[in-house]
């Protein structure tokens, strides 16, 4: 089982514990950035990830956030990116500013030191590189910067490529102990679920045989489904903005306009409905979280639910995809 519980520690402090669901905030998002963090404050106590692009741009100003005990600073590249999927998923793009290395630098590095940070290392959805720039420009990155945890962000190689090069990763895994933690967006690691599975658990694996441990972070799920998926194939953190635009309910995920006035009432605002469903997705996520970590210590799938049985069944599929017992 690769499932696995381990600690992030900064300078010789434990500031968090896997498995991770962190909650995310993004302009990409069809809510007001601002206003929906400071509503979270005394909702929160665990980890969030927020945006550099939208620390930088966020008017009137950025809010403090001392409430998290732990924050992710992203690297920017999905907040600045220009594709077609916002009408389809419900998110919308405001109107794009220039995001660029020296901008995200200057962001990350004028970033305060409390709450403990992981910073993120720099995207941008038309700058493609090899494996191991990547790996050098996130070290340069890093290199001046004291007090923070390091996320390497490993994107495609290419413009043409929308999926990262698992055999690539696997081939400069070594050069991967230098970073806290290593990341990948969830949709350009397959294109099916059990694809993406198989990749996170091919890394881990060729991490095992170097006896690293260091946290795989999966951007982009944090859902009843996928997240307890990416959970037993080898992954350790996951976030997303799932929980702004659903409501979680009994392992499954409605869509908040149509869900939310049925549970909640017809006379209920929009923002009173978003409200309440962050209040009741949070702790949600908190109780999936902790059942997560009981799944880990026991390998009993009953504990995941009442989708025990499928999450059985995937795990069964990709130890038949990998052709191997793990």
């Amino acid at each position: 089982m690769l499932a696995r519980k381990m600690a992030l520690d900064l300078e010789g402090m434990e500031v968090g514990t896997t498995p991770m669901l962190v909650p995310s905030f993004s302009s990409r998002a069809n809510i007001d950035v601002r206003k929906t963090i400071e509503g979270t404050n005394g909702l929160i106590r665990g980890p969030i990830l927020v945006s550099a692009y939208d620390v930088k741009y966020v008017k009137p100003r950025f809010p403090a956030l001392k409430f998290p005990s732990l924050i992710f600073l992203d690297s920017g590249g999905y907040e600045c990116a220009k594709d077609e999927e916002f009408s389809s998923t419900g998110l919308y793009k405001p109107q794009s500013c220039e995001w660029n290395r020296d901008i995200h630098r200057e962001t990350v590095s004028n970033w305060p030191r409390h709450p403990p940070t992981i910073v993120v290392s720099y995207d941008h959805p038309l700058e493609r590189e090899r494996i191991e720039n990547q790996i050098k420009s996130a070290n340069s990155l890093f290199r001046r910067m004291n007090g923070i945890l390091r996320e390497l962000l490993i994107k495609p190689q290419s413009k043409k490529s929308v999926r990262v090069d698992v055999k690539a990763v696997m081939n400069n895994i070594n050069k991967l102990c230098r970073f806290d933690v290593i990341g990948f967006t969830e949709k350009e690691l397959g294109s099916s679920v059990l694809e993406r599975m198989t990749a996170i658990a091919k890394i881990r694996l060729a991490t095992e045989e170097i006896h690293m441990q260091v946290p795989i972070h999966i951007f982009g799920s944090l859902d009843p489904v996928t997240t307890p998926l990416y959970y037993m194939s080898g992954a350790d953190i996951f976030d997303g903005l799932s929980w702004v635009r659903f409501i979680f309910n009994s392992g499954d995920a409605y869509y908040m306009d149509s869900y939310g006035p049925r549970i909640e009432g017809i006379h209920m605002t929009q923002r009173q409905i978003l409200t309440t469903a962050l209040t009741k997705n949070h702790n949600y996520l908190l109780k999936l979280e902790k059942n997560l970590a009981k799944f880990q210590s026991t390998n009993n799938f009953q504990i995941l639910g009442p989708y025990a049985d499928f999450f059985e069944e995937s795990y069964d599929d990709l130890e038949d995809k990998l052709g191997r017992v793990i």
